[in-house]
């Protein structure tokens, strides 16, 4: 679990991580924030379908911050 926590819900939001992004997931309501690295395409497809996020994590493209 990371530090960081979620501004509306005020439980702390869940770190995940491919090496280049790193992703805050708040699962309570769905808010998300993170760094991309420098890679715009990653923040425009994760903008457009918030989705693909859950996708990542369930196939282990991006794996809990420790």
């Amino acid at each position: 679990m990371s530090d960081h926590s979620c501004k509306r819900c005020s439980v702390p939001k869940y770190g995940y991580t491919d090496g280049t992004h790193s992703i805050y997931l708040c699962f309570k309501c769905g808010r998300y924030e993170g760094i991309s690295g420098g890679d715009e395409s990653f923040v425009n497809d994760i903008n457009e379908n918030p989705m693909i996020l859950l996708h990542m994590i369930k196939s282990k493209m991006l794996i809990p911050i420790s």
